[in-house]
C-alpha cells in the first residue's frame, strides 16, 4: 500500500513540477481528504481540445481548466487495489469571452458598463473497470459558470476574474464528483 501510494505520488510530481508554482495556489484541494479506489493505475486524458481561437479563452489563462481538472485528480483520487484502472477523461473545459453590448451615444460617456461576459465549462467522466473486485462503472459531473467584468477593468482586475471563475469551477466541480464516487462507486472506495 505504501509502495503504490509513493508510485502514484511519483506519477503525479512531474504533473505538479510543470505547473507554475503561482498556478499550483490557484486551485487546492490538499485540504480534502483523498478517495482511494480499488485500482492499480489512474490516467488522465482529454477528449476536448481548445480551439485557440475567438471566442475561447481558456489556453490564455494562467491555470487552464483542463490543468485544474489534472491537478484534482492527482490531488483528490489515489489509486489502492492490485489491478484495474480509472480513467479521468476531461470532456468539456472550455472558457469563453463573450463582448456585451455597451451604452451608446451621450449617455455612454456617463454609464461603466459590463464590456465582457466569460462562461467557463467542466465535464468530466470517470471511468473505472478491470478492479480485482470486478466493479465496472462510470460516474460524470459538470459544471458551469459565468461572470461579468467593467469595460475599466485593469488587466491585474481582469486576470483575477479569470482565475477565480477557474478556481470556482474546479471547486463545484470536486463537490459534485466527490458526491457522485461516493453514492455510485462506493464497491470499489478503499476506506482507510
Amino acid at each position: 500500500m505504501l509502495r503504490r501510494s509513493l508510485l502514484t505520488l511519483a506519477l503525479a510530481a512531474p504533473l505538479l513540477a510543470a505547473m507554475p508554482v503561482a498556478a499550483q495556489s490557484i486551485v487546492d484541494f490538499s485540504g480534502r481528504e483523498p478517495i482511494v479506489l480499488d485500482v492499480a493505475s489512474i490516467e488522465v486524458e482529454s477528449t476536448y481540445a481548445a480551439p485557440m481561437a475567438p471566442p475561447n479563452i481558456d489556453h490564455e489563462l494562467p491555470l487552464t481548466p483542463s490543468d485544474a481538472v489534472r491537478l484534482w485528480a492527482s490531488t483528490r483520487l489515489k489509486a489502492g487495489g492490485p489491478q484495474g484502472k480509472a480513467r479521468v477523461i476531461i470532456k468539456d473545459a472550455s472558457v469563453k469571452e463573450i463582448e456585451l453590448d455597451r451604452t451608446k451615444g451621450i449617455k455612454g460617456w456617463f454609464t461603466k458598463d459590463q464590456s465582457q461576459k466569460y462562461e467557463g465549462k467542466l465535464q468530466v467522466e470517470i471511468v473505472v473497470e478491470g478492479t480485482s473486485r470486478g466493479f465496472t462503472g462510470s460516474v460524470s459531473g459538470a459544471v458551469a459558470r459565468s461572470t461579468t467584468v467593467a469595460e475599466d477593468v485593469t488587466l491585474a482586475q481582469r486576470e483575477k476574474t479569470m482565475t477565480d471563475l477557474v478556481r470556482d469551477l474546479a471547486g463545484d466541480l470536486d463537490v459534485e464528483l466527490d458526491k457522485s464516487i461516493r453514492a455510485n462507486m462506493f464497491p470499489v472506495i478503499v476506506l482507510q
